[in-house]
């Protein structure tokens, strides 16, 4: 007896004619992943939209480390949306699209320090030893503060509420230009991110400064699934649903009540009066929420192999690389759809999902997926919005295997046009 619980995509009604549409995704070279751009124009306008319902601009920077295709980093300069980086290797491809770049990480060097300030980009400063050799560097820069311990919350990132003072001293005797401050908050509670902006406004009062901005990150909620799903699906998970009981309880919030657009929304109802009274401007930073629906990802079924201790194993050309959610020891929950090759008749199984690594922990989908049709070599595996860190985030050449290639889906004219994504850089 299979303990089971369904949890589609969001809008998954909408692709059920994917059975119907075997002979176009075997177009492509699997394993593949698809991006669409207009879908990622849909998701920046609709941030736009709440933006400009407070302010006269909006400050909309794509966390770029989420997806590293560079279609995507020239569709976001197109819609003057910023872009965030963590590494001087994301600064050097994100400044061939625009120099509208908030610079990030920890442990910057001094290539990626001189990097940014040549360019006159923003550095949000991790720590104070860093402000110190901006200082050295001793040209005009411009930058924020990430703060580190907002709400008594004790992170490894960012400058300790304590060393404030330092840093402004540091800042007052160079040629450094305080911008404003940033926190990440490192989860997805919109009453965190309320207070923290609160406490960074009390801060700044408190030390009779002015700012600009206040970067609160990203961590916006998105929703992948129905509420219906999500909440079924926590209440009947236990270690019988997943291959050899490997029992997860750790999930991303795949539902929440208020998420994407209606996030950055119910926040700004919540601080803009105080906001607006200091002159003070949002940054966000998301990923996430500006790829909803953005990306598919597709593999191709390899064999069935049936255990003798009665469990099932649906083996594919991909591997434990091109889902990023197990390597936070957690399982992707939207279900993959089974592209048939050729017609058969019903009959249910039940199967786990695993790759093509010599490894026993290869295992793409830990649960036990539910099929109609027995899977055969051939079919296809769809795994839906796989865009936002699940496609490429560790993904690895392990075995010499070459990484899964992209491809960019654009509609111009109303015809689809289909490219590589290498063809979208810049060199």
């Amino acid at each position: 007896m299979y303990i089971y619980s369904k949890v589609e995509a969001e809008n998954c009604e909408n692709l059920e004619c994917l059975e119907e549409s075997y002979n176009l995704f075997a177009l492509f070279d699997t394993p593949a992943n698809i991006i669409f751009v207009d879908q990622f124009i849909n998701n920046i306008n609709k941030f736009k939209d709440i933006f400009l319902r407070y302010f006269t601009r909006e400050n909309i920077f794509f966390s770029c480390k989420c997806n590293k295709s560079f279609a995507l980093l020239k569709c976001a300069a197109m819609q003057n949306c910023g872009i965030e980086v963590s590494s001087n290797y994301e600064l050097k491809d994100a400044l061939k699209y625009t120099k509208k770049i908030i610079v990030s990480g920890p442990a910057k060097d001094a290539s990626y320090l001189n990097n940014a300030i040549n360019n006159n980009l923003i550095i949000s400063v991790d720590d104070i030893e860093e402000l110190k050799i901006i200082k050295k560097i001793n040209k005009p820069t411009r930058i924020l503060l990430r703060i580190s311990n907002l709400l008594n919350i004790v992170s490894r990132f960012g400058i300790n509420l304590s060393q404030v003072d330092a840093c402004l001293k540091i800042i007052s005797s160079s040629l450094i230009k305080l911008e404003g401050f940033s926190f990440h908050i490192n989860n997805y509670s919109l009453e965190d991110r309320i207070e923290a902006i609160k406490e960074i406004i009390n801060l700044i009062n408190s030390k009779g400064i002015n700012i600009k901005f206040i970067d609160i990150g990203g961590g916006i909620p998105t929703n992948y699934c129905s509420k219906d799903d999500y909440e079924k699906f926590l209440k009947l998970n236990n270690k019988k649903m997943y291959f050899k009981n490997h029992f997860i309880k750790n999930y991303y919030p795949y539902y929440s009540d208020i998420a994407d657009e209606n996030a950055l929304d119910y926040i700004l109802k919540n601080t803009y009066e105080i906001l607006n009274k200091n002159k003070i401007e949002i940054i966000i930073e998301p990923g996430r929420s500006l790829l909803k629906n953005v990306g598919i990802s597709i593999f191709q079924v390899q064999y069935l192999k049936h255990l003798d201790n009665g469990e099932n194993v649906l083996v594919t050309n991909g591997n434990i690389n091109c889902l990023s959610e197990q390597w936070f020891e957690s399982d992707y929950l939207i279900e993959p759809k089974l592209l048939l090759k050729s017609p058969r008749k019903k009959e249910t199984i039940y199967s786990s999902i695993a790759g093509n690594l010599c490894l026993e922990q290869d295992i793409m989908t830990w649960r036990k997926i539910k099929f109609d049709y027995m899977p055969k070599r051939g079919d296809l595996l769809i795994y839906f919005n796989t865009a936002g860190y699940q496609m490429d985030s560790n993904e690895s050449e392990f075995h010499k295997i070459p990484l899964v290639k992209k491809y960019i889906v654009e509609n111009i004219k109303n015809k689809y046009l289909i490219k590589d994504d290498k063809s979208y850089d810049c060199k």
